[in-house]
């Protein structure tokens, strides 16, 4: 059996809650995948782009480790949830940024994926239209400043300004009734995406919340079942085959 294809998780909560510890890699492990997950700079630790430099630190390690767990160094994805979910697709966008390299080791060892999967992330920080008040004010601890303050900041940890032929395929699934992340985050990335030429699926999940959660006396649609079958056909036409 050769080396395996491997996943890392980036777990939510607003960049200032959660822990790797909440990521689903036993699920991922059981799918046959390499799993692992990362633990990044909390916004109340420090500033971006701290989260964007663990991350990066994180797949970096993952590669130079490789040989000696068994995975494929050319086949890694990586998976994220609401702030994970930002994050990754910074992965997926900015693998090139030299900035958000960090000085945390491994230097020389690229710190791009082979696939990205979001679930409900912010692409966007740039357009108050399709940002909400909880979400600004989630935001405004990652940036450390208000967006009329420091708005180049705000634009340089948006993915969506970083989209360019190239980029790894990518999943994007999200609710249609999300109260904190509105849909229109991912709509407008899948347009960038579809201009940029790279490869990518939009799921909207009909009557679902922040999470999937089910507006209430409504059932989402696709169910949880699916969005999950949906995610491991993805990542199996893009990191199964070497």
């Amino acid at each position: 059996m050769g080396p395996l294809p491997a996943v890392i998780y980036v777990h939510g909560g607003g960049w200032i809650g959660g822990n790797q510890r909440e990521s689903p890699i036993l699920h991922l492990a059981q799918e046959g995948y390499f799993a692992a997950s990362i633990e990044y700079r909390l916004s109340n630790e420090a500033k971006w782009p701290a989260q964007i430099q663990d991350c990066k630190l994180g797949v970096r390690w993952l590669r130079a480790n490789a040989t000696r767990y068994h995975v494929d160094p050319r086949r890694i994805g990586a998976w994220g949830d609401s702030a994970g979910g930002h994050l990754v697709l910074c992965l997926g966008t900015m693998a090139d940024v030299k900035e958000y390299e960090g000085d945390g080791g491994y230097p020389g060892v690229r710190s791009a994926v082979q696939a990205v999967v979001d679930f409900f992330g912010p692409t966007d920080f740039v357009s108050p239209q399709i940002y909400t008040r909880d979400a600004r004010q989630l935001t405004e601890g990652l940036f450390g400043v208000l967006r009329a303050q420091n708005p180049g900041l705000w634009k340089s940890g948006s993915p969506l300004f970083y989209v360019k032929p190239g980029d790894p395929p990518m999943l994007l699934v999200h609710g249609d009734s999300d109260g904190l992340v509105p849909v229109a985050q991912s709509t407008v990335f899948d347009e960038a995406l579809t201009k940029a030429g790279v490869p990518h699926q939009l799921i909207i999940v009909k009557n679902a919340d922040h999470g999937f959660d089910p507006v209430p006396g409504m059932t989402i649609d696709p169910s949880l079942a699916d969005i999950d079958k949906a995610v491991f056909a993805f990542l199996g036409k893009y990191l199964r085959t070497p």
